[in-house]
């Protein structure tokens, strides 16, 4: 769905943070659905960085255009990793093909992963804290940087489905699973913020019209993300 407006976003997302990261500047990008990742490690890519990606959220994105119900949505990772049976025109955004191998991806907080994605996670041997560590390990959040420090350029996204719905009810998909917590989610955030290697974070998902009371959620929202980016 809407692969010409896909396109061009993540064409313009992947200009500015080329441009950002190649001035060694930090990047926010605000999506959006979780195909606005493309543009940010596009872009990274573009500006010559050995990149790794944290990607945070309920859902792996790992389903092709042939297995997902249609949207480019459940796609993101799919096509950042080329897997056969991706949208050409986005697996070629930027300079590098695939964009990212395997082993600079960790999946954080997941939890939603259909048969052929758990497949492919096992066939590629992809790293992941699944949403019960995420929940109750307390060293989740240190072993996510100890893993994304070996990298020259850290990117996160967070999908804002990660979180529990009924705690903080944000997201444009309304699940009511049992999501961290927004200062849990905060905690990670900042220690991957605090890597010198970091230089990015995309958010997506969000949708203002879910909330109870907007202003009182991105009051919330934005002194968290404040906080954790320091």
């Amino acid at each position: 769905m809407n692969l010409e407006a896909v396109r061009h976003a993540c064409d313009l997302v992947a200009s500015n943070v080329a441009t950002a990261i190649a001035a060694q500047e930090d990047v926010l990008v605000l999506g959006g659905d979780c195909t606005v990742e493309l543009g940010t490690v596009a872009g990274a890519n573009a500006a010559g960085a050995r990149i790794g990606l944290v990607y945070i959220d309920f859902d792996v994105d790992l389903n092709t255009p042939d297995t997902s119900d249609g949207a480019l949505d459940w796609t993101g990772v799919a096509h950042l990793l080329n897997i056969t049976g991706c949208e050409p025109s986005l697996v070629r955004l930027g300079p590098t093909r695939p964009m990212l191998v395997p082993q600079q991806l960790l999946y954080f907080g997941v939890e939603n992963i259909t048969p052929p994605e758990a497949a492919t996670i096992r066939d590629n041997a992809i790293k992941v804290i699944s949403r019960e560590e995420a929940l109750n390990d307390i060293e989740a959040a240190s072993r996510a940087a100890e893993w994304a420090a070996r990298f020259d350029c850290v990117l996160i996204h967070f999908d804002v489905d990660v979180l529990s719905f009924v705690d903080f009810p944000i997201a444009e998909n309304v699940r009511r699973c049992d999501g961290l917590k927004l200062e849990q989610a905060a905690f990670v955030l900042k220690q991957l913020a605090a890597l010198p290697q970091w230089r990015g974070l995309t958010i997506t998902e969000v949708n203002p019209a879910h909330a109870p009371d907007e202003t009182a959620a991105f009051a919330r929202l934005n002194e968290v993300l404040a906080d954790a980016l320091g």
